[in-house]
C-alpha cells in the first residue's frame, strides 16, 4: 500500500513572509493540493503531513546560542554519557509551536478539516535537531510516523514538500532505511541550494540510499484490490 508524505509545508518556510523561506516554496502549495484531490486515482492509502513543531528555545535556533543565523555549530549528543557530535547549521527562529509560522499553508490547513489526513510533529524536543519526519538527527527519539505507516500496512511512500535538500531528503532516506519503497517527486519540492554542484551531490546521496528522484508522480501499481484513503 502507498502513502503520500508531505513535509514542512508551513508558513515559515514559504516566501514572502516566512522567517526561513525556501526559494519558490510557495509555488508547490497548489500542485500538492491538486495531488491530494487525486488521492483515489493515485491510490494513496494514507496521506501524512509532517510538521516542524519547535519550542521557543529550540537548540536549532541561532538565538538559543547567541550566535549569528546560519552559523555552523557542533551539536553534542543529548544522551548522557554519549560523546558523539554532529556538525549542523543554526537557523532563524521558525515554526514555534502554535504560532502563525508553524501553521500549515492555508490551503492545506483547510484541507485537514475535510479529509482524514494525519499530522505528524517533529522537532518538539528542545535539546536536539530534527530533519527527518521519522526521528531526530541522532536516531534516538522516534516520531509516530513509522508506527503509523506500519499500522496501516504501508510499503511504498512518495515524499514531497520542503526543503528538498534537508527535511525531504532526510525523511526519504529514513523511509528507505526502514524498508519502504521510497520516491521523491522533484516537481513537488524545492531545495534551499539549487546550484549544479549541490544538486549533483544530492542525487548521488539519494542513489546511495536507494531513494528514487523522479520528475512527476509515478503511476500506482495495480496489484489486487485498490485501496484509497479512508473517509
Amino acid at each position: 500500500m502507498r502513502a503520500l508524505i508531505i513535509t514542512d509545508m508551513q508558513n515559515d518556510f514559504l516566501p514572502p513572509k516566512g522567517s526561513l523561506p525556501v526559494p519558490h516554496g510557495d509555488e508547490i502549495v497548489q500542485p500538492i493540493l491538486d495531488l491530494i484531490h487525486q488521492e483515489e486515482q493515485q491510490d494513496f492509502h494514507r496521506i501524512v503531513l509532517v510538521r516542524d513543531w519547535h519550542t521557543r528555545n529550540h537548540t536549532s535556533f541561532a538565538r538559543s546560542h547567541d550566535l549569528p543565523e546560519y552559523s555552523q555549530f557542533e551539536y553534542k549528543s543529548p544522551r548522557p554519557g554519549d560523546k558523539s557530535t554532529q556538525m549542523g547549521t543554526l537557523w532563524p527562529v521558525h515554526c514555534v509551536q502554535n504560532t502563525w509560522g508553524s501553521q500549515l499553508a492555508n490551503p492545506l490547513l483547510k484541507e485537514t478539516y475535510h479529509t482524514h489526513l494525519k499530522i505528524v510533529d517533529k522537532g518538539f524536543l528542545p535539546d536536539r535537531e530534527y530533519y527527518s519526519g521519522f526521528s531526530d538527527i541522532w536516531n534516538f527519539h522516534k516520531t509516530e510516523l513509522n508506527d503509523y505507516l506500519k499500522k496501516h500496512h504501508i510499503t511504498e511512500v512518495l515524499v514531497v514538500g520542503l526543503a528538498l535538500d534537508y527535511c525531504v531528503k532526510a525523511t526519504a532516506i529514513s523511509a528507505a532505511q526502514l524498508g519502504y519503497e521510497t520516491t521523491i517527486v522533484k516537481s513537488l519540492t524545492k531545495p534551499i541550494h539549487d546550484d549544479e554542484e549541490s544538486m549533483a551531490a544530492l542525487e548521488k546521496e539519494l542513489e546511495q540510499y536507494n531513494v528514487k528522484l523522479v520528475d512527476e508522480v509515478p503511476p500506482h501499481k495495480t496489484v489486487g484490490d485498490s485501496h484509497t484513503l479512508a473517509k
